[in-house]
């Protein structure tokens, strides 16, 4: 009597993401061969070489006489690595994906790929996930140099782990918006024009709006004797809305109210003898940018359908 083969453990979520075909292809062709080990090594000698005339430059500019204060000369590591890891998940990391779709149609594998079993979720998943690989590699190969902050003094592990995990959600945000743009336009030219100009509107525009927006509001105001503590909070409310759109923003602002109110999550401030609570921006701009993100997703998969029945 023969026994029933059992059946096979589902594999976890993991393995099914490990398992696409689409990032297991495009992840033997971008680590084969020595490019992505070289881009690597450059990447941290670079940012080394960066943070050592960062602290030099400190030191040199200290006034005491016995040499720079290492809180503050961790403090200025800190955020030296973590804008260059901002200007890498803003601009580089969208290189990686502005061109995953587009660059199948200009080499005429696009319909062939269409043609295979491979659903259009699986195929966004892949050229998301194998961009997103070497995107996370660069982040988490430039932590240990923020390491260098501890040593120092000056920051905390709350200031690490919240900073991160606003740098990885940006990266997935910026992904998309290059894979987004790589699935609408025709042209990989295109598609990078469009990301490129995204990625700097919502880094430099913004802000450019919100201090536009801030002056006509100072001109509204600027007839008012004192304004009551309702317009108040509500102008202190748009700031805070304003300053979660733009990622250089959040975390100048929620570490400004870490450091200065030691609120991780809110504080409290007393206006006109109401009691008002102030959330950090932190918060709103990852829902906002969560949001964002499976919004785009939704988007490329429903393009990446639709264009075979064109």
């Amino acid at each position: 009597m023969t026994e029933l083969a059992s059946p096979r453990p589902k594999p976890f979520i993991l393995n099914k993401l490990l398992q696409n075909p689409v990032t297991v292809k495009e992840l033997r062709s971008r680590m084969r061969g020595r490019r992505a080990f070289v881009v690597l090594t450059l990447y941290l000698l670079l940012m080394s070489g960066f943070i050592s005339l960062i602290y030099l430059a400190y030191a040199a500019s200290a006034n005491s006489p016995y040499g720079p204060d290492s809180r503050q000369a961790g403090k200025v590591v800190f955020a030296a690595v973590l804008g260059v890891q901002a200007f890498l998940v803003t601009f580089i990391g969208p290189a990686f994906t502005m061109a995953a779709i587009s660059g199948e149609r200009e080499r005429q594998t696009y319909d062939l790929l269409r043609t295979t079993l491979l659903s259009a979720n699986s195929l966004v998943v892949g050229k998301l996930l194998s961009a997103l690989s070497y995107v996370f590699l660069l982040i988490f190969a430039s932590v240990p140099l923020q390491s260098i902050a501890f040593l120092l003094g000056g920051v905390s592990l709350v200031e690490l782990v919240l900073s991160q995990l606003l740098v990885a959600v940006s990266a997935v945000t910026f992904a998309l918006v290059g894979l987004f743009f790589s699935s609408v336009m025709r042209t990989t030219l295109a598609s990078s024009v469009m990301t490129f100009a995204t990625a700097l509107f919502l880094t430099a525009g913004v802000p450019l709006l919100a201090i536009i927006f801030g002056s006509f509001l100072g001109i509204f105001f600027s007839g008012l004797t004192s304004p009551s503590w309702i317009a108040q909070v509500i102008l202190i409310y748009i700031g805070l809305a304003l300053a979660a759109t733009n990622f250089p923003i959040t975390l100048i602002v929620s570490e400004v109210f870490l450091l200065e109110e030691g609120a991780l999550f809110y504080y409290s401030q007393v206006i006109d003898g109401h009691t008002v609570y102030i959330l950090s921006p932190w918060y709103g701009y990852l829902f906002l940018y969560v949001l964002l993100s499976l919004f785009l997703y939704w988007a490329c998969v429903r393009r990446v359908r639709r264009i075979p029945n064109k």
